[in-house]
């Protein structure tokens, strides 16, 4: 198993993309502590990937406060001795014209999409230095990588944010072997989105170079890759996982 002896922070994983991802870490050997501020949703996702509670830790955690964060970071320390890995995932939209954006709009996803992920890097940090090793994957988008019509001004400037936050983390971090990297999800496929009509899914698939459509395991395989020794030499990049919607 990829990360056997592991220890994962995973933020916003009580459903969707989150999910999937713990899902796929918890398969791959790593103990996990579910980050989430609706904490019956990881509470269900924690007994269901292990009932004796010795490898998944779930804790109601707001990553735009501070202190709550900090604490959080503690907690889990204390429950397993060690963080190895931190999934930036939790995040926001309310995607609107730029006219349409009020500043009450803009703050909100920004707060949770740049200014948390933020927040929870500055978190753990020191414990990863401590040990002189770690690994932060920020799920940013391909929004972000592109500006693509339609995704709010807001979440667009939020996961442009998390990229150039990446770079800048994997340099300032790097001389402790901490490894940063980001990944930029195409549309994926969960029970948020199928509420839209398909029609709709697919004008955001437009362009896209494979007839499949992207999964939550999809994006979980690639943390999995970047959380694991397999990426020793990879930092400061961001991995598009789209479907060849968007080719750099």
């Amino acid at each position: 198993m990829e990360l056997e002896k592991t220890v994962a922070i995973i933020t916003g994983s009580g459903n969707g993309l989150g999910m999937g991802i713990a899902k796929k870490m918890f398969a791959e050997g790593a103990s996990l502590a579910l980050w989430d501020i609706d904490f019956e949703s990881v509470n269900r996702l924690a007994f269901e990937l292990d009932h004796s509670g010795q490898r998944v830790l779930p804790l109601k955690v707001d990553i735009t406060d501070e202190s709550g964060v900090q604490s959080a970071a503690a907690t889990t320390v204390d429950k397993f001795g060690h963080i190895d890995v931190l999934v930036n995932n939790a995040g926001i939209s309310r995607h609107k014209p730029l006219e349409e954006t009020t500043l009450e709009i803009w703050d909100a996803v920004i707060k949770v999409n740049l200014t948390g992920t933020f927040i929870c890097c500055k978190a753990v940090a020191p414990v990863m230095k401590k040990q002189e090793f770690g690994k932060i994957v920020n799920i940013a988008s391909l929004g972000g990588r592109t500006g693509r019509p339609g995704v709010g001004v807001n979440y667009a400037a939020s996961k442009g944010g998390v990229i150039g936050l990446t770079k800048l983390l994997a340099k300032e971090l790097g001389p402790s072997n901490i490894y940063v990297n980001a990944i930029c999800p195409g549309p994926i496929l969960t029970d948020q989105t199928k509420q839209y009509p398909r029609e709709v899914f697919d004008t955001w698939n437009a362009g896209r170079a494979v007839p499949k459509d992207g999964l939550p395991e999809d994006i979980g395989d690639a943390v999995v890759f970047l959380a694991s020794r397999r990426s020793n030499w990879i930092t400061g990049v961001s991995l598009d996982v789209n479907g060849g919607i968007f080719i750099a």
